[in-house]
């Protein structure tokens, strides 16, 4: 078996050696499945594996790389994708009971994508229960339990990209597949210290994909950089005409970590005294500091004063409602982990249509204040949260939690990329570049060279196998 040194590097190295036929997909594959076979029952990263699909992918790849046909730097490259996608033959379960041993016989749009760049899939990675679509305020609200974030068994890894934050981080995976509707991919790669990537709406096809939202949620890569985030997008983005929110724009542009020092960048100061661990903060400030170090000028600039967080909260409970309506005709709402699941349904009935309609209106308005201020900035900076990861057994609603630039970032369906910045008492915590819609590569170029003067990214959680 390949040795941690190996299973921990990131894609585009892997990618290199598997070219140079320095290692084979088949090696590498085997290799990924033992270590989650070792680790993953502490974990719970994992719902389902696909140890067969995969040994078989990886074995027609590495007959075509060997005959010179090598497809891409993903050809041969093991991956994990959230349960929320479908995989044709392979129980898409959406993290939750009622949909336990339910079959798809199609693959999602992403997956097709993937396959046909030659990447491996390995399984299907945990995700809390209808990615949260109904509401919860504990980690193990999901049908395999609390993901177990590998820099502390006793902390929860976030939602709702639970499995993708625990897989990437403990390398059972390269990469893998996360979905964002409001904070599930900047929140598990900021708890779980590594990369993540969310694009702009429209940006990446959900042919295939459950939705809560049908007009916020996003799919993208978490990985071990913000150069393998990258990667991914290239093979899962473009237009699909089968997807009515997908937007036809050209391909994103190869990022150019040198040229950060061009872009116009600014931070947004977040309230720490209300809703945040002040360590957290400090360990954000350093960054900045890094970053100015390294030739950067950081302004301080505050968000419009707008509800961003307010007309966010509307827009969901409204759609994800409309979403699961038939698991509360059915009864089947009750078979959820979540208790707070079966109240969202009360909840939605006291959003009347105006509010809806009203809070479209404002999401204008915002959309247009949020253009205005990246007509002045290239990039803006914040901590991804504002806090390190919680306790297995905490309950949230215990916890005062605010997230004003997710909410913005989602409402506007703006594109941004969280890497590792540092610990807190041995926790990660991370910087996260938010650009303007169809700007993922300034976000790309800023988090690239953040990590070419830093070496977060490198860091490894201290595991324990189980064999």
């Amino acid at each position: 078996m390949l040795s941690d040194d190996v299973l921990f590097r990131p894609v585009h190295e892997l990618s290199r050696l598997v070219g140079a036929r320095e290692i084979s997909p088949v090696e590498l594959t085997r290799s990924y499945l033992s270590r989650i076979e070792a680790l993953d029952h502490e974990l719970h990263a994992f719902v389902t594996l696909t140890p067969d699909l995969a040994m078989a992918q990886a074995q027609k790849a590495e007959k075509e790389i060997a005959r010179g046909r090598r497809r891409g730097p993903l050809h041969g490259i093991p991956y994990g994708t959230k349960d929320l996608l479908a995989t044709k033959g392979i129980p898409t379960t959406w993290g939750a009971q009622p949909f336990a041993g339910r079959i798809i016989d199609e693959d999602a749009e992403v997956v097709r994508r993937l396959s046909a760049a030659g990447a491996v899939l390995l399984g299907k990675v945990a995700m809390i229960e209808l990615a949260g679509g109904l509401g919860y305020s504990r980690g193990d609200a999901s049908l395999t339990g609390a993901a177990r974030n590998p820099w502390d068994y006793g902390r929860w890894t976030c939602g709702s990209s639970s499995g993708s934050g625990a897989a990437v981080a403990a390398a059972l995976v390269p990469f893998a597949i996360g979905s964002e509707t409001w904070g599930s991919i900047v929140c598990p790669s900021s708890f779980c210290g590594i990369s993540g990537l969310r694009p702009t709406f429209g940006r990446v096809s959900r042919r295939g994909s459950m939705v809560i939202s049908w007009t916020f949620d996003k799919l993208g890569p978490m990985a071990r950089s913000a150069r393998d985030c990258a990667t991914v997008l290239s093979a899962i983005e473009g237009h699909d005409p089968e997807d009515p929110f997908s937007i036809d724009e050209p391909p994103t542009r190869a990022a150019d970590p040198s040229a950060a020092g061009k872009l116009k960048v600014g931070y947004v100061p977040l309230d720490f005294d209300r809703f945040g661990d002040r360590g957290v903060q400090r360990v954000f400030d350093k960054a900045l500091a890094d970053l100015e170090a390294a030739g950067l000028t950081i302004e301080k600039t505050p968000l419009p004063d707008l509800p961003f967080e307010s007309l966010t909260w509307v827009l969901l409970v409204a759609e994800a409602a409309t979403a699961f309506e038939e698991l509360e005709r059915s009864g089947d709402v009750k078979r959820l982990v979540s208790e707070e699941a079966p109240l969202a349904f009360i909840v939605t009935r006291a959003v009347r249509g105006q509010d809806v309609v009203k809070a479209r209106r404002v999401q204008t308005i915002c959309q247009r204040a949020m253009a205005d201020l990246f007509s002045r900035y290239d990039v803006l900076l914040y901590p991804g949260e504002m806090h390190t990861a919680f306790p297995v057994e905490k309950d949230f609603s215990e916890i005062a939690w605010s997230d004003p630039m997710g909410a913005t970032g989602n409402l506007c369906g703006l594109p941004a990329v969280s890497v590792p910045c540092g610990f807190k008492d041995g926790l990660p915590v991370s910087l996260t570049a938010v650009a303007g819609a169809f700007e993922e590569t300034k976000a790309i170029s800023l988090t690239r060279f953040y990590q070419t003067i830093t070496d977060w990214h490198t860091k490894r959680p201290p595991l324990r196998r189980l064999a």
